[in-house]
Protein backbone atom coordinates (compact mmCIF):
# COMPACT_ATOMS: atom_id res chain seq x y z
CA UNK A 1 0.00 0.00 0.00
CA UNK A 2 2.79 2.62 0.79
CA UNK A 3 4.24 1.77 -2.10
CA UNK A 4 1.56 2.06 -4.55
CA UNK A 5 1.13 5.86 -2.92
CA UNK A 6 4.54 6.65 -3.06
CA UNK A 7 3.99 5.70 -7.00
CA UNK A 8 1.34 7.71 -6.93
CA UNK A 9 2.64 10.34 -5.60
CA UNK A 10 5.71 10.40 -8.17
CA UNK A 11 3.10 10.50 -11.08
CA UNK A 12 1.59 13.07 -9.67
CA UNK A 13 4.77 15.38 -9.20
CA UNK A 14 5.91 13.82 -12.31
CA UNK A 15 2.60 15.59 -14.25
CA UNK A 16 3.14 18.87 -12.47
CA UNK A 17 6.65 19.07 -13.41
CA UNK A 18 6.22 18.49 -17.06
CA UNK A 19 3.16 20.82 -16.73
CA UNK A 20 5.37 23.79 -15.18
CA UNK A 21 8.09 22.61 -17.85
CA UNK A 22 5.71 23.53 -20.73
CA UNK A 23 4.19 26.69 -18.90
CA UNK A 24 7.68 28.06 -18.71
CA UNK A 25 8.24 27.59 -22.90
CA UNK A 26 10.63 25.08 -24.90
CA UNK A 27 14.31 25.47 -24.16
CA UNK A 28 17.24 24.55 -26.31
CA UNK A 29 17.05 20.82 -24.93
CA UNK A 30 13.20 20.44 -26.14
CA UNK A 31 13.35 21.03 -29.22
CA UNK A 32 16.41 19.09 -29.37
CA UNK A 33 14.51 16.46 -28.49
CA UNK A 34 11.73 17.21 -30.95
CA UNK A 35 13.82 17.40 -33.84
CA UNK A 36 15.13 14.08 -33.00
CA UNK A 37 11.83 12.20 -33.17
CA UNK A 38 10.63 14.55 -36.07
CA UNK A 39 13.32 13.77 -38.42
CA UNK A 40 13.00 9.86 -38.13
CA UNK A 41 9.57 10.30 -39.47
CA UNK A 42 10.60 10.67 -43.18
CA UNK A 43 14.11 9.73 -43.33
CA UNK A 44 16.71 6.57 -42.35
CA UNK A 45 20.15 7.28 -40.46
CA UNK A 46 22.72 6.08 -43.10
CA UNK A 47 25.59 7.13 -40.76
CA UNK A 48 26.19 4.03 -39.12
CA UNK A 49 26.50 1.89 -42.10
CA UNK A 50 29.97 3.73 -43.42
CA UNK A 51 33.42 2.50 -43.67
CA UNK A 52 36.35 4.74 -44.15
CA UNK A 53 39.56 5.38 -44.78
CA UNK A 54 42.34 7.70 -44.06
CA UNK A 55 43.68 9.44 -46.79
CA UNK A 56 43.40 10.89 -50.57
CA UNK A 57 44.82 8.27 -52.35
CA UNK A 58 44.15 5.87 -53.79
CA UNK A 59 40.60 7.49 -55.00
CA UNK A 60 38.05 5.86 -53.93
CA UNK A 61 35.03 7.59 -55.63
CA UNK A 62 34.18 4.87 -58.46
CA UNK A 63 31.06 2.22 -57.68
CA UNK A 64 33.54 -0.08 -58.12
CA UNK A 65 36.51 0.89 -55.85
CA UNK A 66 38.88 -1.35 -53.88
CA UNK A 67 37.56 -1.23 -50.06
CA UNK A 68 39.57 -3.81 -48.67
CA UNK A 69 41.58 -0.88 -46.67
CA UNK A 70 38.31 0.52 -45.54
CA UNK A 71 36.80 -0.13 -41.96
CA UNK A 72 33.23 0.08 -40.07
CA UNK A 73 33.57 3.22 -37.47
CA UNK A 74 32.70 2.85 -33.86
CA UNK A 75 31.84 6.23 -33.77
CA UNK A 76 30.82 7.21 -37.57
CA UNK A 77 31.16 11.42 -36.09
CA UNK A 78 34.19 11.00 -35.41
CA UNK A 79 36.91 13.61 -36.23
CA UNK A 80 40.17 12.93 -38.12
CA UNK A 81 42.76 15.04 -39.04
CA UNK A 82 43.11 17.97 -36.39
CA UNK A 83 46.29 20.01 -36.86
CA UNK A 84 47.35 18.44 -40.20
CA UNK A 85 47.98 20.05 -43.33
CA UNK A 86 46.29 18.15 -46.80
CA UNK A 87 44.38 15.63 -43.65
CA UNK A 88 41.27 14.35 -45.84
CA UNK A 89 39.96 10.87 -45.65
CA UNK A 90 36.61 8.80 -47.50
CA UNK A 91 33.69 7.24 -46.67
CA UNK A 92 31.68 4.95 -48.60
CA UNK A 93 28.35 2.99 -47.96
CA UNK A 94 26.20 1.05 -49.84
CA UNK A 95 22.27 0.47 -49.03
CA UNK A 96 19.12 -1.31 -50.78
CA UNK A 97 15.85 1.51 -50.91
CA UNK A 98 13.71 0.09 -48.22
CA UNK A 99 10.06 -0.48 -48.20
CA UNK A 100 9.66 2.07 -45.66
CA UNK A 101 11.16 5.04 -44.83
CA UNK A 102 10.49 6.43 -41.16
CA UNK A 103 6.41 6.26 -40.81
CA UNK A 104 5.72 5.86 -44.62
CA UNK A 105 5.90 3.67 -47.44
CA UNK A 106 8.48 4.01 -50.07
CA UNK A 107 5.77 3.80 -53.50
CA UNK A 108 6.32 0.51 -55.51
CA UNK A 109 6.46 2.56 -58.28
CA UNK A 110 9.11 4.79 -57.21
CA UNK A 111 9.35 8.61 -55.61
CA UNK A 112 12.06 11.09 -55.50
CA UNK A 113 14.41 10.11 -52.77
CA UNK A 114 17.05 12.66 -51.67
CA UNK A 115 20.63 12.13 -49.41
CA UNK A 116 21.51 14.64 -46.70
CA UNK A 117 24.61 15.08 -46.02
CA UNK A 118 27.21 17.64 -44.23
CA UNK A 119 30.19 16.87 -43.74
CA UNK A 120 32.87 19.43 -40.94
CA UNK A 121 35.14 20.96 -43.18
CA UNK A 122 35.04 20.15 -47.21
CA UNK A 123 33.39 17.12 -49.50
CA UNK A 124 32.66 15.72 -52.40
CA UNK A 125 30.06 13.38 -52.13
CA UNK A 126 29.36 10.45 -55.35
CA UNK A 127 26.34 8.70 -55.42
CA UNK A 128 25.87 5.57 -57.51
CA UNK A 129 21.89 4.10 -58.24
CA UNK A 130 22.19 0.76 -59.60
CA UNK A 131 25.86 0.72 -60.64
CA UNK A 132 25.89 4.40 -62.57
CA UNK A 133 26.26 8.17 -61.72
CA UNK A 134 22.92 9.66 -59.92
CA UNK A 135 21.29 12.72 -58.63
CA UNK A 136 19.56 15.24 -61.71
CA UNK A 137 21.32 18.50 -59.89
CA UNK A 138 24.65 16.90 -59.68
CA UNK A 139 27.34 16.62 -62.04
CA UNK A 140 28.02 12.99 -63.34
CA UNK A 141 26.65 11.92 -59.68
CA UNK A 142 29.29 14.20 -57.45
CA UNK A 143 27.73 17.15 -55.63
CA UNK A 144 30.41 19.29 -53.66
CA UNK A 145 30.43 21.98 -50.62
CA UNK A 146 32.65 23.30 -47.72
CA UNK A 147 32.33 25.70 -44.40
CA UNK A 148 28.96 24.79 -43.74
CA UNK A 149 26.97 24.98 -40.42
CA UNK A 150 26.18 21.84 -38.69
CA UNK A 151 22.52 22.43 -39.14
CA UNK A 152 23.08 22.68 -43.19
CA UNK A 153 22.28 19.78 -44.94
CA UNK A 154 23.49 19.76 -48.21
CA UNK A 155 20.74 17.03 -50.47
CA UNK A 156 21.71 15.97 -54.01
CA UNK A 157 17.94 15.08 -54.50
CA UNK A 158 15.95 14.02 -56.95
CA UNK A 159 16.76 10.67 -56.81
CA UNK A 160 14.28 8.54 -58.60
CA UNK A 161 14.14 5.48 -57.01
CA UNK A 162 11.93 2.34 -55.61
CA UNK A 163 11.97 -0.23 -53.27
CA UNK A 164 14.97 -2.38 -53.61
CA UNK A 165 17.34 0.15 -55.93
CA UNK A 166 21.32 -0.37 -54.50
CA UNK A 167 22.49 2.94 -53.80
CA UNK A 168 26.52 3.41 -53.31
CA UNK A 169 27.47 6.56 -51.39
CA UNK A 170 31.40 7.43 -51.52
CA UNK A 171 32.21 10.85 -49.89
CA UNK A 172 36.18 12.53 -49.64
CA UNK A 173 36.15 14.27 -46.77
CA UNK A 174 38.99 17.05 -46.01
CA UNK A 175 40.07 19.60 -43.32
CA UNK A 176 39.30 23.41 -44.08
CA UNK A 177 41.54 24.70 -44.76
CA UNK A 178 43.52 22.13 -46.64
CA UNK A 179 46.76 24.27 -46.87
CA UNK A 180 47.47 24.61 -43.37
CA UNK A 181 45.11 22.38 -41.76
CA UNK A 182 42.78 22.79 -39.05
CA UNK A 183 42.24 22.67 -34.85
CA UNK A 184 38.45 20.90 -35.48
CA UNK A 185 40.06 18.55 -38.36
CA UNK A 186 37.26 17.03 -40.56
CA UNK A 187 34.27 14.53 -40.02
CA UNK A 188 31.01 13.17 -40.84
CA UNK A 189 28.11 15.02 -39.33
CA UNK A 190 24.80 13.87 -40.74
CA UNK A 191 24.00 11.20 -43.62
CA UNK A 192 20.41 10.58 -44.17
CA UNK A 193 17.65 8.81 -46.85
CA UNK A 194 14.97 10.79 -47.17
CA UNK A 195 11.55 11.86 -48.88
CA UNK A 196 12.21 14.29 -50.99
CA UNK A 197 9.93 15.86 -54.37
CA UNK A 198 7.04 17.77 -53.40
CA UNK A 199 7.34 16.70 -49.54
CA UNK A 200 10.72 19.30 -49.77
CA UNK A 201 8.08 22.37 -49.89
CA UNK A 202 6.76 21.53 -46.39
CA UNK A 203 10.03 20.03 -44.84
CA UNK A 204 12.31 22.87 -45.73
CA UNK A 205 10.58 25.81 -44.28
CA UNK A 206 9.55 23.25 -41.31
CA UNK A 207 13.28 23.03 -40.18
CA UNK A 208 14.73 26.34 -41.28
CA UNK A 209 18.34 26.77 -41.26
CA UNK A 210 20.73 28.87 -39.00
CA UNK A 211 22.36 31.20 -40.99
CA UNK A 212 24.13 33.04 -38.76
CA UNK A 213 24.93 32.90 -34.61
CA UNK A 214 21.76 33.61 -32.89
CA UNK A 215 20.06 33.87 -35.85
CA UNK A 216 17.53 31.56 -38.24
CA UNK A 217 14.05 29.79 -39.61
CA UNK A 218 12.14 26.69 -38.54
CA UNK A 219 12.95 24.44 -35.62
CA UNK A 220 16.65 25.00 -36.30
CA UNK A 221 16.66 28.51 -36.39
CA UNK A 222 14.43 28.63 -33.20
CA UNK A 223 16.52 26.12 -31.51
CA UNK A 224 19.81 28.31 -31.52
CA UNK A 225 17.89 31.59 -30.69
CA UNK A 226 16.77 29.49 -27.48
CA UNK A 227 20.62 28.94 -27.43
CA UNK A 228 21.83 32.16 -27.62
CA UNK A 229 19.34 34.71 -25.97
CA UNK A 230 19.24 35.65 -21.94
CA UNK A 231 17.37 36.68 -19.58
CA UNK A 232 13.98 39.02 -20.86
CA UNK A 233 14.87 38.23 -24.48
CA UNK A 234 14.60 34.64 -24.01
CA UNK A 235 11.84 34.97 -21.56
CA UNK A 236 9.71 36.58 -24.43
CA UNK A 237 10.75 34.15 -27.15
CA UNK A 238 9.93 31.35 -25.45
CA UNK A 239 6.34 32.82 -24.91
CA UNK A 240 6.18 33.22 -28.19
CA UNK A 241 7.16 29.61 -29.01
CA UNK A 242 5.19 28.11 -26.35
CA UNK A 243 1.83 27.51 -28.91
CA UNK A 244 3.93 26.46 -32.23
CA UNK A 245 5.46 23.91 -30.49
CA UNK A 246 2.86 22.35 -28.04
CA UNK A 247 0.66 21.99 -31.95
CA UNK A 248 3.74 19.85 -33.15
CA UNK A 249 1.46 17.04 -31.97
CA UNK A 250 -0.61 17.65 -34.77
CA UNK A 251 2.94 16.99 -37.44
CA UNK A 252 2.98 13.53 -35.24
CA UNK A 253 -0.49 12.92 -35.77
CA UNK A 254 -0.16 13.42 -39.72
CA UNK A 255 2.85 11.06 -39.68
CA UNK A 256 0.42 8.11 -38.22
CA UNK A 257 -2.13 8.55 -41.16
CA UNK A 258 0.83 6.61 -43.51
CA UNK A 259 0.65 9.50 -46.30
CA UNK A 260 3.76 11.29 -47.24
CA UNK A 261 1.18 14.12 -48.45
CA UNK A 262 -0.55 14.54 -45.07
CA UNK A 263 2.96 15.06 -43.55
CA UNK A 264 4.13 18.11 -45.90
CA UNK A 265 1.03 19.93 -45.26
CA UNK A 266 0.89 19.48 -41.31
CA UNK A 267 4.88 20.34 -41.58
CA UNK A 268 3.61 23.61 -43.76
CA UNK A 269 1.42 24.84 -41.32
CA UNK A 270 3.83 24.50 -38.11
CA UNK A 271 6.46 25.56 -40.33
CA UNK A 272 4.78 29.03 -41.31
CA UNK A 273 3.42 29.23 -37.92
CA UNK A 274 6.79 28.93 -35.86
CA UNK A 275 8.29 31.73 -38.43
CA UNK A 276 5.70 33.88 -37.61
CA UNK A 277 6.46 33.60 -33.94
CA UNK A 278 10.23 34.69 -34.86
CA UNK A 279 9.31 36.96 -36.83
CA UNK A 280 7.55 39.04 -34.58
Amino acid sequence: MFRACCLISLLVVGFWNQQSAIAQGPTEDDLTKQIGRLIDLDSMDLAPKVKFRAGLEPSLHRVDADETGMAALKDPYARFGEDKPGAAGWYRLSFVVPEKLGKFPVPKTGYNLGIESNVLGSWEIYTYKNGKPAGLWSKDGMNKSTDRTATDWMSNAPQPARPGDQFTVAILAMASPLGRGSPEGFGLRHLRLRFAWAHTGGRQPFYGSVYAPGQGTGLLGAREMLRTKKGDELKKLQDKLHGPITRLDAVFAAAETGQIENLTKAMLVAGKEINEALKK
